[in-house]
């Protein structure tokens, strides 16, 4: 949803509407705001683009049933959560997990980029990166350093997002559900693996298996067979009942890649013979996105160093 207004009270409600009721006050001497927000969902994740425009005072309760990621585009914000306190720049992104109410002040000319995080999703993904079900609650450090490769990696991952779920319908490469799912997947894994929180020591412990040689053989032959569905490395480390690092260490030692690098090799032989295999009135982006490549620049590049051609070149030929 897209919303515009100067009135208080309608802010309030349409931002209410898009997470949860809460309180909302204009800093002393300021009687309107200058709300402009875009709202874009799909599944369990979204991104929110929202401006006051003016120093406003927000108090929402536990937010419950999902978690957000507030990162600043300009000014700054002093957020109060869970007893913690970060003043949130441009560098700097606040977090809120669903368990804590929180207090923040807003200052002027403050837009954020908002992403939101559906909390099952977060702790079904957080299930298949330790091989184990999840029993205790999911809680983020309030700050989120984004200077870091990884966060950087990460936000251009929600600009992505963002991108796309701006487009007309039918117009956006998550109309395609598989890509969609496989997309919300990898940006939830990415952040928990980005940002500090209470399962982070797990996901760092040392990954050990007894059979490693026959642990990769199985993944190796389920990647074989699936690798056309909605098919991702998590997937693979759940089916198999290990953790992914436990996984990727095997990869390792056994093959000296990575399940991700070896599930992209599959997808690209698959993609060659469906392209010279092709009838007329096919595109090489319908069956790129039909066998999950979603960054069709990278998908391009990756074809290229491995077949030696661009994939338009093998629809032709």
């Amino acid at each position: 949803m897209t919303v515009r207004t100067d009135d208080v009270e309608r802010a309030r409600a349409e931002v209410g509407r898009g997470f949860c009721p809460h309180r909302l006050m204009p800093q002393a001497g300021v009687r309107s705001v200058q709300l402009r927000m875009a709202a874009r969902r799909v599944g369990g994740v979204g991104v929110i683009d929202l401006d006051y425009g003016q120093a406003v005072r927000i108090q929402p309760p536990a937010l419950e049933s999902f978690y957000l990621v507030q990162i600043p585009r300009a000014g700054s914000t002093m957020v109060r959560h869970a007893g913690h306190t970060v003043t949130s720049t441009p560098g700097v992104a606040s977090v809120l997990s669903p368990y804590d109410a929180s207090d923040m002040l807003w200052s002027e000319g403050s837009p954020h980029r908002i992403f939101y995080a559906d909390r099952r999703t977060v702790d079904r993904e957080l299930a298949r990166l330790l091989g184990r079900p999840v029993d205790d609650p999911v809680r983020f450090d309030i700050g989120m350093d984004m200077t870091t490769p990884t966060a950087q990696a990460w936000a251009r991952g929600v600009a992505f997002l963002a991108d796309e779920l701006s487009q007309p319908t039918d117009a956006s490469l998550f109309d395609h559900p598989q890509v969609a799912d496989r997309f919300e997947q990898g940006l939830i894994g990415k952040l928990l693996l980005a940002h500090q929180h209470t399962h982070s020591d797990q996901l760092t412990e040392p990954a050990h298996h007894r059979a490693p040689g026959r642990l990769v053989r199985r993944a190796c032959a389920l990647i074989s067979d699936h690798h056309g569905e909605a098919l991702t490395v998590g997937d693979v480390a759940e089916a198999l009942g290990v953790s992914v690092r436990t996984l990727q260490e095997c990869f390792r030692r056994e093959l000296r890649t990575t399940p991700t690098v070896y599930l992209r090799a599959c997808r690209l032989d698959a993609v060659h013979r469906a392209l010279r295999a092709a009838g007329p009135g096919v595109s090489v982006t319908t069956v790129a996105l039909n066998h999950g490549f979603v960054h069709l620049g990278r998908f391009a590049s990756d074809y290229r160093a491995r077949f030696g051609e661009s994939p338009s070149t093998t629809l032709r030929g």
